[in-house]
């Protein structure tokens, strides 16, 4: 570490209330390593395993410019008591290094605020306010309330006298991570000085901007010219009204209070001049007339001119997302993925889906351009964020909407990099209308090993006997995996296994894999299973015995980001899709000994590859095709099979538009059966 030119001595000497948020300081061990201490009213505490300032700054929620202060091991011993007080854990440490995890805990959470934990050396008490959730994490305070004899009533503990506040800033998180991993999306509230007529002085109005997650990713920005009615300029002025008005907007969008308002510069004036002025109403609706307002010719217009009612048209993402898009002026537009609160508050809709495999073409192939998306899916007002760290496991618990999940839609789960899984999840009457698995902050993927239970027939319209299954998705609107690797915990049993199942629902895999052989696991049986259930994945990547995707009455949109591709490998099938299911599959290189089988589906793709997995001898067919199905593929390769294609009845159909390889050549045959074949190139 780059020593400081001098010691602040201000963290190291006077005391401050207890509600003040603690300071950093360090140390260099004769070792040459980094120890990360924070100052509680002038008390030492270490903050164990933290690797950088970025990890420390993150647990306590401090923001990326606080300062670190260079001290000396000596210096915090006589001075601030340096380990006297117990630890708290970093990222990657274990949340029981001073605190068992049988330790008794009170939740004064609607009085106090707090939740509290007697001293270790057995005198006195510590407090973790409700507020700091990477504290609360990082002791497993939430896991730890799951065990028996743990907590011990809703008020604070007899005799607490003056606790020792563990707390925390109030700061939003910006900095960077300190590791390569995506960064998150954020949204923010701001002012900006315009002129909304050429007759105008100076006109402030508000706006919120949104940045998309990624590194140097264009920020989008929505000027408000308006607010329930009243024009936010004259809001602006009367300093009540502002202050009403900025919590009612933060509220809305999911804001921290503690971040300020900030004035936008020069920087933002020429998206801001492009964008839409517009009119939100967030109460009292019935019959508001909205005034949205843009410069018709941003460059050039001394003035807003009305906006009239624009197209809006609904569509997806290439994960099923909801979108909707605003063309507000020739050649402009914006697009809403996820928000109906924020559409409906400017007055939009759309007509829903009609055409599904039409729009996941156009999902696949017309992304917004960038600076004109806003995602609100995950927002602080509507999702409640649960994490467990290393060592623990996901169970059912972690699923519950009690607690600080009351009222929340949405449930994100946080995970460490690796996670067990003791039995099934059944997600099946959850009050959450989307359930995000995710590796934590600071975490690049998530290993999750699950032990399956066997599920009874009738669980699923899939599941025709009992059958061992890891993750059953039931009647939950949306499941969503993300950079996790699905695996199945090595066992002595044969047992079919299923990794998912899904019905009357969505599933949408971002950077999955399902089923692995290595590092002594055992292999599934069959990777997803669809009943009457949508499939959204991209980047995905399944290993099974039998079958990796199965779909009755299913949809499935399954693609890549090139040049990276999803794979489906080993399986005896690829997939198999009957009664009435639709596929769009994109970017996608399938190795089965068969590879599709469809009876009574249709199937469309692009740049997709069919290999067999028997090498010297072509065996079976790539694609199957029964009861009037359909396969139409572009710019694909099939090699390896008897027959490229076979059908089973006259009224089924296949096409290859220009195929990647010769298919004549490289099968023995291109088609057998009685259906139609086409081959253009």
């Amino acid at each position: 570490m780059r020593q400081a030119p001098a010691l602040l001595a201000l963290f190291l000497a006077g005391a401050s209330v207890a509600s003040a948020e603690p300071q950093l300081a360090a140390f260099v061990t004769d070792q040459n390593k980094d120890v990360y201490i924070a100052l509680f009213e002038g008390k030492a505490v270490e903050l164990a395993g933290c690797a950088s300032p970025g990890q420390a700054k993150r647990l306590l929620h401090l923001p990326d410019t606080a300062t670190v202060s260079q001290t000396t091991l000596a210096k915090v011993q006589a001075e601030n008591g340096f380990g006297a007080q117990p630890r708290l854990p970093c990222l990657g440490t274990a949340f029981d290094i001073d605190w068992p995890a049988t330790t008794a805990i009170w939740a004064d959470v609607e009085a106090s605020g707090n939740y509290y934990l007697p001293s270790p050396s057995g005198s006195g008490y510590f407090a973790v306010p409700t507020a700091c959730a990477e504290i609360k994490a990082a002791l497993a305070i939430r896991e730890r309330l799951q065990l028996p004899g743990v907590l011990q009533g809703f008020v604070t503990p007899p005799s607490v006298g003056t606790p020792f506040v563990l707390d925390c800033g109030r700061g939003d998180l910006v900095g960077p991570l300190d590791l390569a991993v995506p960064s998150v999306a954020r949204w923010s509230l701001h002012r900006f000085e315009t002129f909304l007529s050429a007759d105008s002085i100076g006109d402030t109005v508000y706006v919120v901007r949104y940045t998309p997650p990624g590194e140097g990713a264009q920020p989008s920005y929505l000027p408000i010219v308006r607010l329930d009615g009243r024009a936010t300029r004259d809001i602006i002025v009367d300093a009540a009204a502002a202050e009403a008005v900025e919590k009612k907007l933060r509220a809305f969008f999911g804001i921290a209070e503690a971040e300020a308002v900030t004035l936008l510069g020069a920087d933002a004036v020429s998206a801001l001049r492009s964008a839409p002025f517009v009119d939100l109403c967030l109460s009292n609706c019935d019959g508001y007339q909205r005034e949205h307002a843009a410069f018709v010719q941003p460059g050039i217009d001394l003035g807003l001119s009305p906006l009239p009612a624009g197209p809006s048209i609904s569509s997806l993402d290439p994960l099923g997302n909801a979108r909707l898009d605003w063309t507000f002026a020739e050649g402009r537009s914006l697009s809403f993925t996820g928000c109906p609160l924020l559409t409906s508050a400017l007055g939009l809709s759309a007509p829903g889906i009609g055409d599904w495999m039409g729009e996941t073409d156009r999902a696949l192939t017309a992304a917004p351009p960038p600076a004109t998306g806003f995602d609100c899916r995950g927002s602080a007002s509507d999702t409640c964020v649960r994490r467990i760290n290393d060592g623990g496991t996901l169970t059912l618990t972690q699923f519950s909407a009690e607690g600080d999940c009351a009222g929340r839609v949405n449930l994100r789960l946080e995970l460490p990099a690796a996670v067990q899984v003791p039995q099934t999840l059944v997600l099946k009457g959850l009050q959450f209308q989307t359930v995000h698995m995710a590796p934590a902050p600071g975490v690049a993927r998530t290993r999750l090993v699950g032990n399956a239970n066997r599920v009874p027939a009738g669980t699923s319209s899939c599941i025709l006997s009992a059958t061992g299954v890891i993750i059953v998705a039931d009647g939950l609107p949306r499941l969503e995996l993300e950079r996790i690797d699905l695996a199945r915990a090595a066992d002595q049993t044969t047992d079919e296994v299923v990794a998912v199942i899904a019905q009357n629902g969505t599933v949408a895999l971002d950077n999955v894999t399902i089923g692995t052989v290595a590092d002594g696991l055992s292999p599934v049986a069959r990777g997803v299973s669809l009943c009457l259930a949508d499939l959204y994945a991209r980047g995905l990547r399944v290993e099974a015995d039998m079958l990796a995707i199965q779909g009755v009455r299913a949809r499935l949109l399954i693609s890549a980001q090139a040049p990276a591709r999803s794979t489906i490998v080993r399986a005896r099938f690829g997939a198999v899709l009957t009664s009435e299911s639709l596929m769009r599959v994109d970017f996608t290189d399938v190795a089965a000994a068969n590879p599709l089988v469809l009876r009574g589906a249709i199937v469309a793709g692009r740049s997709d590859s069919f290999a067999a997995t028997a090498t010297g001898l072509a065996i079976g067919s790539a694609i199957q095709l029964e009861r009037g199905s359909s396969a139409n593929f572009t710019t694909s390769t099939v090699s390896g099979f008897r027959c490229a294609v076979s059908f089973a009845d006259s009224g089924s159909s296949a096409s290859f538009l220009l195929p990647g390889n010769d298919i004549a050549r490289d099968n023995t045959s291109r088609a057998c059966g009685p259906g139609r074949f086409s081959l253009v190139e």
